[in-house]
Parts: structure tokens; C-alpha cells; sequence
């Protein structure tokens, strides 16, 4: 088993570029003045996403690294779900995001993101997680919780690109951004809403896998909704307007999200291996 555990491990040292490219990247965008070259609309936003990726992203995946590497599977978890966040934010700023001069350092985060996510998944043990949870404690509730969020962004995300695609002309959100498509979408459809419906039904029915996908899915939620709250506030600062329905569901999504990870690593007591 030793040999398995340092394979496991060995994933998270990618941590370390991980975190000097964040560092760069995220700090740039928060102090560097004249560095987005987009419109204000998405300028504003990306600062503001820069610094809850500097405040909390960053020691996020430091500290889960950290514990990970001392055989917390807990931390595993919450490690995996920072570097969820970072594939889906740097594929944005990898491709949307107008060119600049930190183009390199995106693809370079992306890049070692995506290959840390795959190695870490893969070598999660998700019997172990499964084997946690005693037959009494329920995650039925967490299963119908993202179930309900897949479900409602999808009709969401569909209201808006369905009336564009028919019409034959952009949505007001692209107007707005300034991108061709709306990335958001993009990764909301294509990735991120299928994983919640996948982890979902793998709770629902007390899969592994299921098991294993719900900590980072909660985490990457709890991370991407505080960004959202963040780009609220910078907006608000550059006389942007805001939707405060929105900003109410943000803010709920962000509560609940936070609770149900709290609750799932209280409850959580991997056996260890052999």
C-alpha cells in the first residue's frame, strides 16, 4: 500500500506551481491597473473573482494540499473541489478573456490544474469514503439539493441561449461581456451542471463515486458562489448594475452550500488502508 499511497500523494505537488502561477495570476489582477484589456462590465468582474481567488482560493488549496498529504482524506476532498474551481475559472480566462500579458500563465494554470484534478480523482480511494458513511446517515437531502441546482441552471442557462439561438443574434449577456459565447454557460452545460446531476444520482443511489464527488462538488459551490458575491461588490463599486434577485440566490446558494459541506465532513470518517 505504500506504494499506492505516494502515487496519491504525488499529485499534490503540483500544489506548489499551482500556487506560485495563482499567486501571479490572481495578484496581478487585483493590483495591476490596466491589465484586462475587456470591457468594464467583464474587467470588473474578473477583478473582483482575482481577489477571492487571493483570499480564499489560494489558502484553500494550500492548506487541503498540506493535510492531504498527511493522509486526510477530508482535506483531499476539499483540495480537489479548489482545483474543480480552478479548471472551470482558468478555461475561462484561457479563452474569453481578451489577450494580455499573463496569456502564458493562464494556460499554465490550467494546464497543471486539470492534470492535478485527474491524478487526484484517480487515485482517491472511494471505497474508503463510502465505506465512511454508516448506513444512518442520509444524504438523500444533499442528493435532491444538486439535483435541484442542476436542474434550475439549466433552465436558467436554456432561457437565455434558446430566444438568442432561434432569434439568430446574441444574448444581452454576451452584448454585455463582450466574448463570443458565454463561457459560463459553456462550462455550466457541457461540465459542471452533468457533474452535479452525476453526483447526485450516485448519492441517491450510495455509489462511490457519488460519495467521493460530493465534498469537492460542495466545495467548488461554496468557492464559485463567495467569487460571485465578490464580483457583486466590485461591480456595485464601478457603478455597474446588479440584479439583486440574483444576488439573494447567490447568497443562499452560498449558505446552503457551505452548511451541507460542513455537515458531509463531520459526518465523513474514512477507513483507512491496509
Amino acid at each position: 500500500m505504500r506504494k499506492n499511497a505516494g502515487i496519491s500523494s504525488g499529485w499534490l505537488w503540483l500544489t506548489v506551481p499551482i500556487a506560485i502561477l495563482l499567486t501571479v495570476a490572481a495578484g496581478s489582477g487585483v493590483f495591476v491597473r490596466g491589465l484586462y484589456r475587456d470591457t468594464t462590465y467583464l474587467v470588473v468582474q474578473a477583478m473582483g473573482q482575482d481577489a477571492i481567488t487571493l483570499v480564499a482560493v489560494l489558502p484553500t488549496l494550500v492548506v487541503g494540499a498540506f493535510f492531504a498529504a498527511r493522509g486526510s482524506q477530508r482535506a483531499r476532498l476539499v483540495w480537489l473541489g479548489g482545483l474543480i474551481y480552478l479548471v472551470y475559472t482558468y478555461v475561462g480566462y484561457a479563452f474569453a478573456v481578451r489577450f494580455n500579458p499573463l496569456f502564458l500563465v493562464y494556460v499554465a494554470l490550467l494546464g497543471c490544474s486539470t492534470y492535478a484534478l485527474i491524478g487526484g480523482l484517480v487515485t482517491t480511494d472511494r471505497a474508503g469514503i463510502k465505506a465512511g458513511f454508516t448506513l444512518n446517515s442520509s444524504v438523500k437531502a444533499l442528493s435532491i439539493y444538486l439535483a435541484v441546482i442542476a436542474g434550475l441552471f439549466y433552465l436558467i442557462w436554456l432561457s437565455d441561449a434558446v430566444p438568442a439561438s432561434l432569434a439568430g443574434k446574441p444574448s444581452q449577456s454576451l452584448i454585455d461581456n463582450g466574448t463570443p459565447t458565454n463561457f459560463v454557460q459553456v462550462l455550466d452545460m457541457a461540465w459542471m451542471l452533468p457533474a452535479m446531476a452525476i453526483t447526485a444520482v450516485g448519492l441517491w443511489r450510495r455509489q462511490p463515486l457519488g460519495y467521493t464527488l460530493a465534498a469537492p462538488v460542495l466545495t467548488f459551490l461554496v468557492l464559485l458562489t463567495l467569487a460571485i458575491l465578490s464580483m457583486v461588490v466590485f461591480m456595485v463599486q464601478a457603478g455597474q448594475p446588479v440584479v439583486i434577485p440574483q444576488v439573494v440566490i447567490y447568497g443562499v446558494l452560498f449558505i446552503v452550500s457551505i452548511g451541507g459541506l460542513i455537515w458531509y465532513l463531520k459526518n465523513l470518517d474514512p477507513v483507512p488502508a491496509e
